[in-house]
């Protein structure tokens, strides 16, 4: 899958493991990268579900997006990207980018980054 990253620092967590491990901690940076490994890896949106890490679309006010455990409770949440996709029947096997939005506790809705 192609990820894109809404942010730099976002991007430079996951191009650099020292830096995620000296910002996030040992277990949050070595599950992010875990994490990220398996997005690279997945063919689409359609085999996210049965990947570790609970990978889940979001529903209410983040309706459109989805989230991964990280260490609890901090969640990776990313988006698909869905230009060129028939947008009248999305299916899921279509899904091939997304967007790694933010590393955060939303239940808390506390900003972990």
């Amino acid at each position: 899958m192609n990820i894109i990253f809404a942010d730099r620092k976002l991007e430079k967590y996951a191009s650099d493991y020292a830096l995620a491990q000296r910002k996030l901690g040992n277990l949050q940076a070595k599950l992010l990268h875990m994490r990220l490994n398996d997005l690279y890896d997945a063919e689409s949106f359609e085999v996210l579900p049965y990947l570790p890490g609970h990978h889940h679309p979001l529903s209410e006010n983040r309706a459109g997006e989805w989230a991964c455990s990280l260490e609890q409770p901090t969640r990776l949440v990313y988006a698909p990207i869905t230009e060129g996709v028939n947008k009248g029947s999305i299916e899921l096997r279509e899904l091939k980018e997304l967007t790694v939005l933010e590393i955060t506790d939303y239940h808390e809705k506390k900003n972990i980054r």
